[in-house]
């Protein structure tokens, strides 16, 4: 509810703003915010998404909310959608701005970076009543767009950097993508032990958060790969040599039964398989059918998971009178992925520079082992 203006207040609102606006706006060729956003507008670079009002005396509808909310702190260049209830003139749109405020009508400046949507909420309802502008205000803020995070990727990683990573269908970018953005990661990552270094809510201390894209591709567990904040920090380390590798496991006691396997690429029955614990990759070959006219015949790539939290990718000669061996013709390991590519007339038919790319986004590697998760 509105409490009583004073006569500058109501000078303000009804008679100065509308009038000396556009002389302000003509006199130095920008709006400020404040005024910008008083007048049913945002700074420039922000458009509303939704009109200011969408029937007289209501505000109109908040924007679409972005999933997730739960926690989410708001950051430079996002856009909210405030209501005052019953003070239509107040409701709008309005983006974060590079000092971290929001500037709203009348009251002006209110601290938003690194606050959660209940927290701004509050904030502005406080800052109405002390100000005595309104008497206790009802105060909704709703997410409207997300502006691109920026994050630090460093580490094993192909490209380490800094990266602004902009939300797909109102999804937060993930340590996944941050990976995919950065290059991928190298055969020596440590996928067990990545670290998101983050600066705490209360601003005060710094907090580290480790994941396990590990546990994602063995196990489905997909609340490793967290969502990421604003000015986190990815850490990627180095696999620890000492730890065994998976030919220990695989020739243990421990390996019995049937392992599947995923072959994709240009071969006739591509998918996922299950064989015995002895098929090599030549076998695994024929099982899937024979080549097709695209196949790239002289070579294979073989992608697999090491317990030491790596990914290794080897180049395999095609011989299949080659008896088992690891150098070129190796048994299989549960989860193994064996990629077939194109061979140079149909790569040149498809306008691709080159047969096949090695593996490096992190986003290709999720894709290739996400069959074994399915089928769980």
């Amino acid at each position: 509810m509105l409490k009583n203006p004073s006569f500058a207040q109501r000078c303000l609102r009804q008679v100065a703003l509308p009038l000396c606006s556009p002389l302000l706006a003509l006199g130095s060729g920008l709006l400020t915010p404040g005024l910008a956003n008083t007048m049913g507008e945002v700074i420039p670079g922000s458009q509303p998404l939704f009109p200011s009002v969408s029937q007289p005396g209501r505000p109109a509808p908040p924007g679409p909310q972005v999933y997730p909310l739960d926690g989410y702190r708001l950051t430079v260049g996002d856009i909210v959608y405030v209501t005052v209830a019953n003070v239509p003139d107040y409701s709008g749109t309005f983006q974060v701005l590079p000092d971290g405020s929001l500037n709203l009508p009348v009251l002006g400046r209110v601290e938003a970076w690194g606050q959660t949507l209940p927290e701004v909420e509050q904030a502005i309802a406080q800052a109405y009543a002390a100000a005595e502008i309104l008497v206790e205000p009802r105060i909704t803020v709703s997410l409207s767009q997300l502006s691109p995070l920026r994050v630090v990727v460093i580490g094993e990683v192909t490209r380490p950097g800094v990266y602004a990573l902009a939300p797909e269908q109102g999804r937060l970018p993930t340590v996944a993508i941050a990976l995919d953005a950065a290059g991928g990661i190298t055969q020596r990552t440590d996928l067990r032990s990545i670290e998101v270094r983050r600066v705490s809510a209360d601003n005060q201390r710094e907090e580290t958060l480790t994941v396990s894209l590990w546990d994602l591709l063995t196990q489905g567990d997909r609340n490793q790969d967290i969502a990421l904040r604003d000015g986190d920090t990815i850490v990627v380390p180095q696999a620890d040599p000492s730890i065994p590798n998976a030919r220990a496991l695989a020739s243990s006691t421990f390996s019995t039964g049937a392992i599947q396997v995923n072959i994709v690429g240009e071969i006739a029955q591509p998918g996922v398989m299950e064989v015995p614990p002895d098929t090599s990759v030549s076998e695994a070959l024929l099982l899937a059918g024979s080549f097709t006219r695209r196949s790239r015949r002289v070579d294979v790539q073989l992608l697999r998971l090491n317990l030491d939290g790596t990914v290794t990718q080897r180049s395999l000669p095609v011989d299949f009178a080659s008896a088992i061996n690891d150098e070129t013709n190796p048994l299989l390991q549960d989860r193994d992925v064996i990629l077939v590519g194109r061979n140079w007339s149909a790569a040149l038919g498809d306008s691709i520079g080159t047969v096949l790319q090695p593996l490096s986004g992190a986003s290709s590697l999720l894709n290739l082992f996400l069959p074994f998760l399915l089928l769980r």
